[in-house]
């Protein structure tokens, strides 16, 4: 990630938000299809799906702010 400047915090926070979640699922979607052909490999995805929710979840509680899922 580039650095932020501070004449466009806020724009360039959403710009990351949306490049990093468009990389994140073009990827998860590999991992996802690669494991359901290869089921040793579904085991390892699945942790990082876990991981990955907790991150976000720990990060949320962190910032102060939440988002309910509804799961």
């Amino acid at each position: 990630m580039t650095a932020l400047t501070t004449t466009a915090l806020a724009t360039e926070i959403l710009e990351d938000a949306l490049l990093t979640l468009e990389q994140m699922t073009t990827r998860l979607t590999v991992l996802a299809l690669n494991a359901s052909r290869t089921p040793e490999q579904s085991v390892r995805v699945r942790a990082l799906l876990s991981g990955l929710l907790e991150a976000i979840q720990e990060c949320e509680e962190v910032l102060g702010t939440y988002s309910d899922s509804g799961v």
